[in-house]
């Protein structure tokens, strides 16, 4: 029997907003890139090029030893590794060949691990229909191989879906349906994610008390943990609550202090994503200059890896800042001591 793969378990977290001057969460891929925006491409570092290839030498003596399960074993591997990476349309087809091995095993949760996993890379993708397809198809699984944990994490796959396709009736549902389950399976690192993720939902519907108090519920856990990521994105997410209702101040302060934590434990992406979420602040501010050196620090993260979403987000965001004119003087002056 397959084994729970690294990302089934990396993918149920906490969701981190991302801002922009028009903002409305999207999935990757569902908007068409802006005219003179590039699409963002994955290049994987040599030594990952070289463990998948080393993984599909294995891969093909397995396929010579008729060994399925082996097969199977190793294709979740490089399918893994190419998601881990970024790179979700190369770990698509991997990830569709487990699956199609695994229903041959007859056994609950292998098949719903490789159905999360074509469903995290669906997400990925901006395949949100497939995504969702795979992830119910993956539920009664769960509950026949009697897996709560999982099942939740399911739940909570659903509910992120909804949320990028702005329906947060939906997003909610399962959020909620989701929230008792890790309870009783004591995650409580699900717990709060679960709880971050209904923040969310009430930050979509500009509902700053609700929000603010799912967050605060999601961050105290965290913080009982010690989980610094978990902490650093209910800071960055309190902060988006508090730039949407117009505390630009407060916004810049949170996002300042996630920032730090963020580069401790090395995500980028979280970076950027934070760095592009002060970057608005400052420009609501009238502070140009210092928005545009926040979005030109996040840029080449979300280009390097891959996130298109974030990707247009602070390109847009870039945009917007030149468009209005009251910032010319401000980003002129920047660009001559630059």
């Amino acid at each position: 029997m397959l084994s729970r793969p690294f990302v089934a378990a990396i993918k149920f977290a906490s969701t981190l907003i991302l801002l922009s001057f028009a903002f409305a969460p999207q999935l990757s891929g569902q908007s068409s890139p802006l005219p003179d925006s590039p699409p963002p491409t994955v290049h994987l570092a040599p030594e990952i090029q070289s463990r998948i290839a080393d993984l599909r030498q294995i891969l093909a003596e397995a396929v010579l030893a008729k060994d399925a399960h082996r097969q199977a074993v190793v294709l979740n591997h490089i399918g893994a590794l190419y998601y881990a990476h970024a790179d979700a349309v190369d770990a698509l087809p991997a990830f569709n060949q487990t699956l199609a091995l695994v229903r041959k095993f007859k056994q609950p949760a292998a098949e719903a691990t490789a159905l999360s996993d074509v469903g995290a890379s669906h997400f990925a993708l901006g395949h949100a229909e497939e995504a969702l397809d795979a992830y119910k198809q993956a539920l009664p699984l769960w509950r026949i191989a009697g897996n709560k944990d999982h099942e939740a994490a399911t739940l909570g796959d659903i509910a992120e879906v909804f949320r990028a396709l702005n329906d947060t009736d939906e997003a909610l549902r399962f959020d909620l349906q989701s929230l008792p389950l890790q309870v009783q399976a004591g995650n409580r690192a699900g717990q709060a994610a679960v709880l971050n993720n209904i923040g969310l939902v009430y930050f979509a519907r500009h509902d700053r008390k609700k929000s603010l108090d799912y967050f605060d519920q999601a961050i105290t856990i965290y913080r009982s943990l010690g989980n610094k990521l978990g902490e650093a994105t209910s800071l960055n997410n309190i902060g988006g609550v508090y730039n949407q209702f117009g505390d630009r101040r407060k916004a810049i302060e949170l996002f300042a202090t996630a920032l730090p934590i963020f580069k401790q434990i090395d995500d980028r992406r979280a970076q950027a994503n934070t760095l592009n979420n002060m970057g608005l602040a400052y420009a609501h501010l009238g502070e140009a200059a210092r928005a545009l050196e926040c979005y030109n620090q996040a840029l080449p993260v979300y280009r390097d890896s891959g996130d298109q979403r974030g990707f247009e987000a602070a390109t847009k965001n870039i945009h917007m800042l030149y468009a209005d004119r009251r910032n010319r003087p401000a980003l002129e002056a920047s660009s001559r001591t630059n």
